[in-house]
């Protein structure tokens, strides 16, 4: 699929509670032990009388236009999480996602040995002001050895019929130090995200 920002590839499991259990810690790679560690995360889950986990896989190709920070991902879509309620088909309705955990792969399309410092962000962007507490969490790395991973908690719940849930997690970024021929692909950006839609 495309469009005009970038391309990408998508993989994505969505199961219950039971199976979660049975698979928690198994490949996901996303510590969700840690995720849900805080007590009124685990407490106000508690309360839920279903729970639907997510996790998927999206794989962005960058442009070379867009190293400047001029360009986002929305890590939630609100038309890919109403596809997927619509084929859990829970009893009551589903109200909150619950983002968990995010982890990030970001490879070079060019060689190794090139050094470029790059800075990456996610934000809430239904944050206006003030802006800089629409950070969640920033990270610099550099892709002189092509590849660059992290993980972030994010933590917090969204409600299903908010208008700006694509802005609610949104990754940013800004390199330096390469300049490549127009209509270059200057990176990949692998999303791996662990969220729980909640009635």
């Amino acid at each position: 699929r495309k469009n005009q920002d970038e391309e990408y590839l998508e993989q994505k499991i969505i199961f219950d509670n039971s199976i979660f259990e049975q698979i928690k810690g198994k490949e996901l790679d996303l510590s969700v032990a840690k995720i849900f560690e805080i007590p009124t995360v685990r407490n106000w889950f508690k309360r839920q009388k279903e729970e639907y986990y997510v996790v998927s896989q999206r794989e962005h190709i960058i442009d070379c236009k867009y190293t400047k920070g001029k360009a986002k991902i929305p890590i939630i879509n609100k038309r890919i999480i109403n596809k997927e309620i619509q084929d859990i088909k829970a009893k009551n309705p589903i109200k909150y996602v619950h983002l968990g955990g995010t982890e990030i792969l970001i490879k070079a399309c060019f060689r190794e040995g090139i050094d470029t410092p790059i800075e990456i962000y996610l934000a809430d962007d239904r944050i206006i002001q003030p802006i800089e507490k629409s950070v969640i969490s920033a990270v610099r790395g550099n892709l002189i050895y092509q590849k660059f991973k992290f993980i972030i908690s994010a933590n917090y719940s969204v409600a299903i019929n908010d208008r700006n849930i694509d802005k609610s997690l949104v990754l940013y970024w800004r390199m330096s130090g390469i300049e490549l021929a127009p209509g270059s692909k200057i990176f990949t950006a692998r999303c791996k995200n662990l969220y729980v839609l909640t009635t």
